[in-house]
């Protein structure tokens, strides 16, 4: 019959470049939604069991400990105060050297801006009256 075609010979069924790697790439979208499903999953999974295993050793650790062991809230305020006590009195008074090193420290700051300001007061003057100019002024 010539009036109908094969399937395979329609014009709807041929595909182009650009439909195939649509498709393609749909594929690959999915199958990488699904592998990062199942990566979820299966750490969730693994996640659940290594938090379950921890709270029993915890509870097993915490039936363990007697009461006695822990220590009382006054002895921990006493070492408290005694780490206290000791950080303070390590601590020392500001000596002349201190103060001298300090006035030397802030004159040497001073004295590096102030060179620093002069090398880009010159850095700014150089770019803006580049020498290329003046070679070409003095040959002409």
């Amino acid at each position: 019959m010539p009036g109908l075609r094969r399937f395979y010979e329609s014009d709807s069924v041929a595909l182009g470049m650009l439909e195939v790697f649509f498709g393609a790439t749909v594929g690959v979208v999915i199958v990488a939604v699904c592998v990062i499903w199942w990566r979820l999953e299966r750490n969730s999974m693994v996640m659940k069991h290594q938090l379950e295993s921890s709270l029993q050793t915890f509870e097993h650790l915490s039936s363990n400990i007697q009461e006695s062991e822990l220590p009382s809230l006054e002895d921990i305020r006493e070492e408290l105060a005694d780490l206290i006590q000791e950080t303070i009195g390590s601590m020392r008074t500001p000596q002349i050297a201190d103060h001298i090193g300090a006035a030397l420290s802030q004159w040497a700051q001073v004295k590096l801006h102030k060179e620093m300001q002069s090398i880009q007061n010159t850095a700014n003057m150089l770019q803006e009256s580049p020498l290329g100019d003046m070679d070409r002024e003095s040959t002409s």
